[in-house]
């Protein structure tokens, strides 16, 4: 759809909330009609629009007419499958959305019922949508070949070699997109997020399980079969997660995960994991499940940043959102104590920024990348 000079002048104008065309010249050392003519077509394409009032640049003097980028010339769907709940949105291309909906996915077992509730998706997500929709992108919970859309293993529901978008794409007509759940998180983060002002970003997501999402250089990192970033098999005491093999549930996500911690809670007749957190200050056995798990989440993050060294490691997931404070209170002293300070000086820690839909913004941005490169 757009060439190479287009993407670069369309991100230029992106960047800035107005700006001139004689501005575009100077900054990618252009010609003025190459410019003109390439703003000419995003214009007739909807991706730019003249401002009403004139600009005035402050080093060329003169008002000059500003160019705007048009975030509403098109739309895209994205949904977030979980283990217990899948989200749907349609959101412009900066991520803003104009619907959502939820479903419960609590007894799904088969490929056709996983089918049955997407076609529902999406087929209500578009229900009187009468705006430009380009594509789908889906989050999943599991490992996935994007290249092909296949999602190899969901531990959810038990499910695998699941092609959704071959199935997806015969239904409604729309390029269908397939990624990782976390890595699509770590990527919303990156464009609108905590990472916006990082290029090299560690996501991790501590929730019913332990997952995490990669970026380098501003790119989603997948690995040579699009299965980098499962931290939650990482070994962190090979004497004790030996046992652990042959694996129903990672060694790391056994240690401290909303799964793990309920069980363990359960014992100690704690039902609620927000309870348990709450009663690590009056119960040494609470705090001591508690502080263990985040020992060992503390040396897998240890190890991580010796092997990335990434600019932000940032915390996200039903527990890492909400318990982010008493986490980093008791994971930063254990950080400090194996990596070497002048490794660690350069890392930063923060509790992830988009609290709501961050998968489904995620598959917006993945699919807006994929098919507009920008």
């Amino acid at each position: 759809m757009l060439n190479n000079t287009e993407r670069r002048i369309l991100n230029i104008i992106r960047e800035n909330k107005s700006i001139s065309r004689i501005e575009i010249v100077e900054r990618l050392k252009l010609s003025k009609p190459v410019v003109s003519v390439h703003i000419k077509k995003l214009i007739e394409l909807g991706f730019v629009r003249e401002n009403k009032e004139n600009h005035t640049s402050k080093k060329f003097g003169r008002r000059r007419i500003g160019l705007s980028f048009v975030p509403d010339c098109m739309y895209v769907i994205g949904i977030d499958i979980g283990g217990t709940k899948l989200e749907g949105i349609i959101g412009d291309l900066d991520g803003n959305i104009v619907r959502s909906l939820k479903y419960s996915t609590r007894g799904i077992t088969t490929q056709k019922e996983l089918e049955g509730l997407l076609t529902k998706t999406v087929a209500k997500l578009k229900e009187k949508f009468l705006k430009n929709i380009i594509g789908i992108g889906i989050g999943v919970p599991g490992t996935v070949e994007p290249d092909l859309g296949v999602v190899k293993y969901m531990p959810a529901f038990g499910l695998r070699n699941v092609n959704l978008k071959v199935f997806l794409e015969d239904k409604f007509g729309l390029p269908v997109y397939i990624e990782n759940d976390v890595t699509l998180d770590a990527y919303a983060e990156s464009r609108i997020g905590t990472g916006r002002d990082y290029k090299n970003i560690f996501l991790v997501s501590i929730g019913t399980g332990i997952g995490s999402g990669i970026i380098i250089e501003k790119k989603i990192y997948r690995g040579s079969r699009g299965t980098a970033g499962e931290i939650g098999n990482i070994i962190t005491d090979w004497s004790i997660d030996k046992k652990f093999f042959p694996l129903s549930f990672g060694p790391l996500e056994e240690w401290f995960s909303g799964a793990s911690l309920e069980k363990k809670f359960s014992v100690l007749g704690i039902q609620d994991i927000k309870k348990g957190f709450e009663l690590m200050e009056e119960r040494k056995d609470v705090a001591s499940i508690i502080k263990k798990g985040i020992e060992h989440i503390g040396v897998a993050l240890s190890d991580i940043i010796y092997l990335l060294n990434p600019e932000v490691v940032i915390v996200k997931g039903g527990i890492g959102y909400n318990q982010y404070d008493r986490i980093m209170a008791y994971m930063l002293p254990v950080i400090k104590k194996i990596v070497f300070p002048e490794i660690l000086e350069g890392v930063r820690f923060e509790r992830g920024k988009i609290k709501e839909f961050g998968v489904a913004i995620g598959a917006l941005f993945f699919v807006q990348k994929s098919i507009l490169k920008i």
